[in-house]
């Protein structure tokens, strides 16, 4: 082969491995957010479930919040989803302190069927947490499903709401743009608000996260019922 055929195939081959170089980068993107099962490469990034947070999550620590807190279940503990319609009855003061073990345990106990499971937070100081979930968001009419992680504050904004304050959001392990977060951190906190309207004779004197637990000071629904 003379030396033009042989410049020839050199540039096919530099062409040919740039075209593979570039499909691995792409579906290497795709799997790092996790929005798109690419067998083997999404589980080597491990987008195929929600960030581990590295909480301790026990069945057990929920069965006991629930028994020590004097809180009356109708309903089988998975319905307690929070996108579910959740009524709840008899105020009475309630003054809790919660850890991440605490609290992520009590979430997966209610939410691992709906579309948040997986939901670990971790608590830390001056009203900051992080948190990670797996969202599937198919079945309310929206193209979504991955894993998710926010970090930022959590904190009271009157006697019967909270307010959240987003610093990082994730999808997998790429950055969400700044206008998907804005979005998602006002239909969460609209959701929990949603849930905390509902509860008739709701009083939150103290909500606040410090040392990695989280305090509830106040009067608070003690009977739930999924209807």
């Amino acid at each position: 082969m003379d030396s033009s055929g042989t410049a020839v195939k050199s540039k096919k081959n530099l062409i040919i491995i740039g075209v593979v170089v570039l499909v691995f980068i792409l579906l290497t993107t795709v799997a790092a957010s996790g929005l798109v099962n690419i067998p083997i490469l999404t589980h080597a990034l491990g987008t195929d479930e929600a960030k581990d947070l590295g909480v301790e999550v026990d069945p057990v620590l929920f069965d006991q919040m629930v028994e020590e807190n004097g809180i009356t279940l109708k309903s089988p503990v998975s319905e307690y989803q929070l996108t579910n319609n959740i009524q709840y009855s008899d105020p009475a003061p309630l003054d809790i302190t919660l850890s991440s073990s605490q609290l992520s345990s009590y979430l997966q106990a209610t939410n691992n069927e709906g579309a948040i499971k997986q939901i670990q937070v971790k608590l830390g100081d001056d009203n900051e947490a992080e948190m990670s979930a797996y969202v599937d968001l198919k079945d309310y009419g929206y193209d979504f499903k991955g894993p998710v992680y926010v970090s930022g504050r959590f904190e009271k904004s009157s006697d019967s709401t909270v307010s959240i304050d987003i610093d990082e959001a994730k999808v997998g392990m790429l950055p969400m743009p700044d206008g998907s977060a804005d979005k998602g951190e006002q239909a969460f906190e609209a959701l929990i608000n949603s849930n905390l309207a509902k509860m008739p004779g709701l009083n939150i004197e103290t909500l606040e996260i410090q040392d990695g637990q989280l305090h509830f000071d106040g009067e608070f629904p003690k009977t739930m019922e999924v209807v």
